[in-house]
C-alpha cells in the first residue's frame, strides 16, 4: 500500500538519508497518513490508479506526515495542531460522498 518511499519522506522532511534514527517513526506515519486519507476519501485509490495515487494526494499526505512528525503531541503550550491547511482542498476533488 505503501505510495511513498521511506528516502522520498525523509528528503521531505530534511532529515538526512544516512540517519536511520527515525525511520520507524516515519514509516508508521505515513502508514498512519496513507490510511487516513482512505478513510477520510471512502475510495480504493489502488485499484482506481493502480500506477500510482494523483500526485496532489500524496502532497496532502506528505503534509500529513510533516505535520505529525514535527508536532509529536496531541497538545502542546501555544500550539493549536489541527490538520495542516491545504490538506482538506487537496484532497476534496477525490472525495467520495455517497453511502
Amino acid at each position: 500500500m505503501t505510495q511513498i518511499a521511506l528516502e522520498n519522506m525523509k528528503l521531505h522532511l530534511g532529515v538526512p538519508a544516512d540517519d536511520p534514527g527515525h525511520d520507524l517513526l516515519i514509516a508508521g506515519y505515513v502508514d498512519a497518513a496513507e490510511d487516513h486519507v482512505l478513510r477520510h476519501l471512502r475510495r480504493d485509490l489502488d485499484e482506481e490508479f493502480p500506477e500510482g495515487w494523483p500526485p496532489s494526494v500524496l502532497q496532502a499526505i506528505r503534509l500529513l506526515v510533516a505535520h505529525w512528525y514535527s508536532n509529536r503531541e496531541a497538545v502542546a503550550p501555544g500550539v493549536m495542531a489541527e490538520v495542516p491547511y491545504g490538506v482538506k482542498a487537496m484532497l476534496a476533488p477525490y472525495r467520495e460522498f455517497g453511502a
